[in-house]
């Protein structure tokens, strides 16, 4: 397993899903907090506290606005899915241009939210990640078992063969 393979299962196996929302608008922040009270939710305003704080925490969901004051948010997600490739990030945008609805999809974006934009369309994403999350743990367990199942085969072989 390469790092962020390790990186991806410790990030799936976490109790408490943590969302970063990185949004320069701090009411419209206070909003998402207290829309998602049971989640552990991390902000960031800017390009550069975005990478810091996506490094630092490792969420599960990224919540990603593509106006911020010193740049692109699609850098950001450029970002994200170098380092994350399989990164659940859903664009957050007052943006209705279909040029950037089309680009978020290129980038990877799982999704896109217009804002303002009511709770359900969050706990919507928050659920469709559940089930990816699901999915993925399911798959690895899978992966987990066969490889083990492999050894007890290789060493009951080897002990047949003595």
């Amino acid at each position: 397993m390469n790092v962020q393979e390790i990186e991806s299962i410790r990030k799936a196996y976490r109790e408490q899903i943590v969302i970063l929302v990185v949004e320069d608008h701090m009411l419209f922040c206070r909003e998402v907090r207290h829309a998602l009270p049971q989640h552990n939710i991390v902000f960031a305003r800017t390009v550069e506290q975005a990478k810091e704080q996506y490094d630092k925490h490792l969420p599960n969901i990224t919540f990603l606005d593509i106006d911020l004051p010193d740049g692109d948010g699609f850098s950001v997600l450029d970002y994200i899915r170098e380092h994350d490739p399989n990164a659940y990030v859903i664009v957050l945008t007052g943006s209705k241009l279909q040029d950037d609805i089309a680009a978020s999809q290129q980038r990877g974006a799982q999704g896109y939210i217009i804002k303002p934009s009511p709770r359900s369309r969050f706990e919507h994403y928050i659920n469709e990640y559940m089930k990816v999350r699901e999915r993925n743990m399911k798959s690895t367990l899978e992966e987990i078992e066969m490889h083990r199942f492999k050894q007890l085969k290789r060493a009951a072989e080897e002990k047949l063969a003595e």
